[in-house]
């Protein structure tokens, strides 16, 4: 299993990285990769963090999940045009996608919530074209899955372990981390 995990400045740190740390913990791989051009990415909250790879140096036949952290720099993912085609791409062979705080908007823009049940921050659900908006702190609907925001981060992080590896190991995390999701 492969996550791929895209990185642009001003991304929300707790949003990448805490998705990133539950992954990584239930031994999945996980790049991050930098869409700027530069490994060096810094997050909304002034926190610099070192890409594993570059955008265009990167191989994306191998992934998984792509998964698009929200914060105020997601508008920069709507501008980079090689992202949004992969991620349609990706999607159309039916790969999982995920997307939380205001990274929903992205998938909406792009047309691939209609019809499917999907949350976002609070003040982008207009953006989820087609979509039924749901009040839940995560979603999954078919490959995609959805999460609120930067609260809702390990609940993220946990639904895709569970959907990638399975329930015990989701439950195992949940419990070691003391976050008692599932309890």
């Amino acid at each position: 299993m492969k996550v791929t995990t895209f990185l642009t400045e001003g991304f929300e740190t707790v949003e990448a990285l805490a998705v990133v740390d539950i992954l990584r913990r239930a031994k999945i791989v996980v790049e991050m990769v930098s869409i700027t051009g530069n490994r060096n990415v810094t997050s909304a909250q002034l926190i610099t963090v070192k890409a594993d790879t570059l955008f265009e140096d990167a191989n994306f036949e191998d992934s998984d999940v792509l998964f698009i952290p929200g914060g105020p720099g997601y508008k920069s993912y709507l501008e980079h045009t090689e992202l949004l085609e992969l991620i349609k791409k990706h999607c159309a062979k039916k790969k999982r996608i995920a997307a939380i705080c205001a990274a929903p908007s992205i998938l909406g823009k792009l047309g691939l919530l209609e019809g499917k049940k999907a949350v976002c921050f609070p003040g982008f659900e207009e953006s989820l074209k087609g979509a039924d908006v749901l009040s839940d702190r995560v979603v999954t609907d078919g490959n995609i899955t959805t999460s609120k925001g930067m609260g809702t981060s390990l609940d993220l992080g946990l639904e895709l372990v569970r959907l990638l590896v399975g329930q015990e190991t989701a439950i195992s995390l949940s419990d070691s981390t003391q976050y008692g999701m599932f309890q």
